[in-house]
């Protein structure tokens, strides 16, 4: 049998929750669901967390974008599409996307490139190309940005 959780129980479990790391709403309306809170504790407890400084989906945006692009060498298809899975508001979205420095993107585009280009042991250009390309676009890369690098180098 789940245990019950009054009010100050939950929200104290979500403070700890959202001290961790960075949370958006979504992922603590998940995390109230888990903790078998009702709808009326849900949508308090969000609001009281957002008003507290615990949530903001803004500065979650933002830092989702830069840890995807510099932890996870994740391009920014891959990463916007993340952000609408966590049912962030487009607005925020193409603010964190618009805040990605293009050189610093390019960079990080030209790393995996070069990583992947020493994994691979084909000798025919072209294979070897179409493999580094359908890596980085599997990563969220614009297919466009990859081809313009891989025949830049």
């Amino acid at each position: 049998m789940p245990k019950y959780y009054n009010k100050e129980e939950l929200y104290k479990k979500l403070q700890s929750f959202c001290a961790y790391r960075e949370r958006c709403s979504f992922e603590v309306h998940q995390k109230l669901q888990e903790l078998g809170a009702n709808s009326d504790n849900t949508n308090y407890l969000i609001n009281k967390l957002k008003e507290d400084g615990f949530i903001d989906d803004k500065r979650f945006a933002e830092t989702y974008v830069r840890s995807k692009l510099i932890n996870n060498k994740w391009g920014k298809l891959k990463t916007k599409n993340n952000l609408k899975q966590l049912n962030i508001p487009e607005k925020y979205i193409n603010n964190a996307m618009d805040s990605i420095n293009e050189e610093d993107y390019k960079n990080v585009l030209q790393t995996v490139i070069d990583k992947k280009i020493n994994e691979i042991t084909d000798t025919d250009k072209e294979i070897k190309n179409n493999k580094i390309a359908r890596h980085c676009i599997q990563k969220g890369f614009e297919s466009s940005l990859v081809w313009q690098l891989l025949n830049d180098s």
